[in-house]
């Protein structure tokens, strides 16, 4: 398991999927295993897949910057809207 630090914190990330509709969700772990957050969110859109999702700024601010920094993820350019938030579309590695 490779573990990164992310705002001061060693953390690590695990691929899962959401149950609904078996597309990609990443949880982020603190290094002792607890549960740091989801940095995905699913809005059930039609480009989500095994390896395209969308990344919950509103919660995780700058999580989309620090994935392009580690060579995690890459912007897709686009984006979708649930309720007041906007949410961007990013390919993960």
């Amino acid at each position: 398991m490779k573990t990164y630090d992310y705002n001061g914190t060693k953390v690590y990330l695990q691929k899962e999927e959401y149950r609904n509709n078996g597309t990609l969700a990443v949880l982020m772990f603190k290094e002792d295993g607890e549960l740091y957050g989801c940095i995905t969110v699913n809005l059930n859109h039609p480009l989500q897949s095994d390896t395209l999702a969308f990344l919950d700024e509103n919660n995780m601010p700058g999580i989309g910057k620090w994935l392009r920094k580690k060579n995690l993820g890459i912007d897709m350019g686009v984006k979708a809207a649930s309720g007041f938030c906007t949410y961007p579309l990013y390919m993960l590695f």
